[in-house]
């Protein structure tokens, strides 16, 4: 009986263990920040150009930043908070942490980007760190406070997949010094617009609840949850038709494949899954999407 009970102890601190690793992942956004690292390599690789591991470096703590930026300006503000209990989500009770995890990322971004002489456009840049930083963070001037882009009545879907497909597609193109005019460097930036704005519908599913009582409008609060998935899937077979005309071979088996996977996660999504459901497989979709691609090119 002892032995029984020690092994049930064992395997509950184990599951404990588990649970602590998968929400510090997951919630420290150092899983869709690797999602974002992931497509940026799998951008050079279907541009046919050499790999650069500083550049897909410097995404993946831009975008850890640009995750954690929330965090970043509670505390900054409020040094002196209160923490929350113990049953706060998992982001509110670390939002130190997070915090220090943001600043970290964006030093060493900041270190990466002059030690490797980045071939960046800093203009293009700034434009992108302004959508993302007033994306999140309201804009205060004396009694004024200006919401944050995410309110705008349905751009939300719209600024993530600019911004995500700006990042992973047109960051390291021009650092490996294509011009983003170019017909190649066009198409793949609007394949990965559609691709991400596809998923980022499944957010506004999932936050419909938190925006309606907030008064923000969404796609789903526009033309209802089950709308909004059937133009998620449109915009995949939309998707699929530009893949159709641009790629071959492999290749298009594996993209194709990724579209499979990410029409799944669609079809079964609702406003009641959890959480967690988001974060695995909707930012999964994109893992899927790129690790795909590796194996297809490799």
């Amino acid at each position: 009986m002892k032995q029984y009970r020690s092994r049930s102890i064992a395997g509950s601190d184990f599951y404990t263990l588990l649970e602590r690793v998968a929400g510090g992942l997951l919630y420290s956004h150092l899983f869709i920040s690797f999602c974002a690292y992931s497509l940026t390599i799998e951008t050079y690789l279907l541009a046919k150009v050499p790999v650069s591991l500083p550049l897909a470096a410097f995404v993946f703590l831009a975008t850890l930043f640009t995750y954690n930026l929330s965090s970043v300006q509670s505390v900054l503000r409020h040094p002196q908070q209160r923490g929350p209990g113990q049953h706060a989500p998992w982001g509110q009770r670390n939002k130190k942490l997070l915090a220090g995890v943001g600043l970290v990322s964006i030093a060493a971004a900041a270190l990466i980007y002059f030690s490797f002489n980045l071939r960046i456009n800093g203009w293009f840049l700034l434009h992108l760190a302004l959508i993302s930083i007033g994306y999140t963070v309201p804009i205060r001037y004396k009694e004024k406070v200006v919401k944050p882009l995410r309110s705008v009545p349905l751009l939300k879907v719209f600024l993530i997949a600019y911004v995500w497909a700006a990042v992973t597609v047109l960051v390291p193109l021009m650092d490996a010094g294509i011009q983003l005019w170019e017909t190649e460097a066009l198409w793949l930036f609007l394949r990965r617009f559609l691709f991400i704005l596809a998923l980022a519908l499944l957010f506004d599913i999932r936050d419909y609840t938190y925006d309606r009582n907030t008064n923000t409008l969404t796609f789903p609060g526009w033309i209802g949850v089950q709308n909004t998935r059937l133009l998620s899937l449109a915009l995949l077979l939309l998707y699929v038709l530009l893949l159709l005309n641009t790629e071959s071979g492999l290749v298009l088996m594996a993209l194709i494949g990724s579209v499979a996977g990410a029409a799944m996660v669609i079809l079964l999504s609702s406003e009641r899954k959890p959480r967690i459901y988001y974060a695995v497989l909707a930012d999964g979709a994109m893992l899927l999407h790129a690790g795909l691609v590796y194996l297809a090119m490799t």
